[in-house]
């Protein structure tokens, strides 16, 4: 009996043990992977809590917001993270936006090539959150020459807007207009707003311009009056080679509204009034109201419809190559007076007055519109290759006929217009 209590007790005892063991092995197996749940989430956690890099952020706008494809897009990233409080400015806003926390500042170009104002985005990434914020631009921030481009497309327009820089010197060229009593004028102005968006094209546009009107039509040097940036351009301001500087005067309001004004005063009676512009331009609210930018400013439609009322002379024509410029043309004609034969008027624009107007796209730096439109009124392009715009066969070409020439050449998605405000304006030439 007693050998029987003894092997009952060392099985219970066992039974017992074992047990025990799958109590103690279940508690620390089920610790175990609590524990590591525990370290799990608190890895996630310091992930979310960790801020992003600048790289980070930018994959996550080009993931989030263009579904992982910028195509033709610049993008452009600033390499310091905006502070809370920052202010971010555009040409127009210099309050554009308001940072409200700790942020990666983005700006995309949506369609580079086209001149300034058209479609960009100002975008703001939170840095402890990823949170982003989109808001719809229409020109560069006032910094971007700070930023940094983040893909092939943005790499080549800094380097651009870089190269931009050395052309215009660094100060504001301020002198009194005068101008001599003559039978012709021609006016023509590129504003570029700054040093970094005053593109080498428009320099182009206007020798070419300058070039025709010396060279075919026989304009002097006192004829033709350049507003140009801030008065300055480097090397030299040389338009024809013959070592003399060509630019009259900066491309403020104040000066051309100074050229018009002494333009009004002094052109005879039987003369022609030619004005020609390029560079950017911008959309102003409301039906048909644009704008031409200058140096560091613009002038409204209506104001230049006003400029514009104070030419008296037998023919006026206007050219306007900026974004939004058919937006220019009622301003202009509804500013005359009727019937309109002093001066009969007629304008012509490289885009209507809700569109973006191009750079060339295999034609070289130049704008698409006005260099079909030079090459067809000058019967060469720059390069020397002929053209001939003479639909009639009468030895000239009329304004008609070089804009009907660019429209056909113009392979940009924009569409010229023109615009008269008595029969037979756009008959005349240069």
């Amino acid at each position: 009996m007693k050998v029987n209590f003894l092997f009952k007790s060392n099985r219970i005892l066992t039974i017992v043990t074992v047990l025990l063991l799958l109590m103690f092995s279940g508690s620390f197996s089920h610790q175990s992977a609590q524990t590591r749940r525990l370290r799990k989430k608190d890895m996630r956690v310091k992930k979310l809590i960790q801020p992003l890099t600048l790289d980070k952020a930018h994959q996550l706008v080009v993931k989030q917001l263009y579904k992982g494809e910028l195509g033709k897009r610049a993008i452009f990233g600033h390499p310091e993270f905006k502070k809370k409080g920052v202010r971010i400015a555009s040409w127009r806003s210099p309050n554009k936006i308001t940072i409200n926390k700790d942020s990666w500042f983005f700006f995309v170009d949506e369609q580079p090539g086209a001149n300034w104002e058209h479609k960009a985005s100002y975008i703001v990434v939170d840095r402890a959150s990823g949170e982003m914020k989109k808001i719809a631009a229409m020109t560069p921030p006032v910094e971007v020459m700070r930023m940094k481009g983040l893909n092939s497309k943005a790499i080549s327009q800094m380097g651009v807007m870089k190269r931009n820089l050395l052309r215009v010197q660094p100060r504001l060229v301020a002198k009194a207009v005068r101008l001599i009593k003559r039978i012709k004028y021609a006016v023509l102005v590129c504003g570029g707003w700054n040093a970094g968006s005053n593109y080498g094209r428009y320099w182009n546009d206007l020798q070419f311009m300058y070039k025709a009107l010396k060279n075919k039509y026989k304009y002097s040097d006192d004829e033709i009056i350049v507003l140009y940036a801030n008065g300055t351009h480097s090397p030299n301001g040389d338009f024809d080679g013959n070592g003399s500087n060509d630019i009259d005067y900066a491309a403020t309001k104040a000066n051309l509204t100074t050229v018009f004004n002494s333009v009004a005063s002094t052109i005879a009676a039987n003369g022609k009034f030619f004005f020609y512009a390029t560079n950017h331009g911008g959309d102003d609210a409301g039906a048909h109201k644009s704008n031409l930018t200058l140096w560091g400013e613009s002038i409204k439609d209506y104001e230049f419809g006003a400029l514009s009322k104070k030419i008296s002379c037998k023919q006026a024509v206007y050219v306007f190559e900026q974004c939004f410029s058919g937006g220019m043309m009622d301003d202009i004609l509804k500013a005359q007076t009727y019937p309109c034969t002093k001066p009969s008027v007629v304008i012509m624009t490289a885009a209507r007055e809700d569109e973006v107007s191009w750079s060339c796209d295999t034609e070289g730096a130049y704008d698409e519109y006005i260099y079909h439109w030079t090459s067809a009124v000058f019967g060469k392009t720059p390069t020397g290759a002929p053209v001939n715009a003479d639909t009639n066969h009468d030895g000239k070409v009329s304004m008609k006929e070089a804009h009907e020439y660019a429209k056909m050449k113009d392979s940009r998605d924009e569409h010229p217009m023109i615009g008269s405000c008595v029969t037979g304006a756009s008959d005349v030439t240069l």
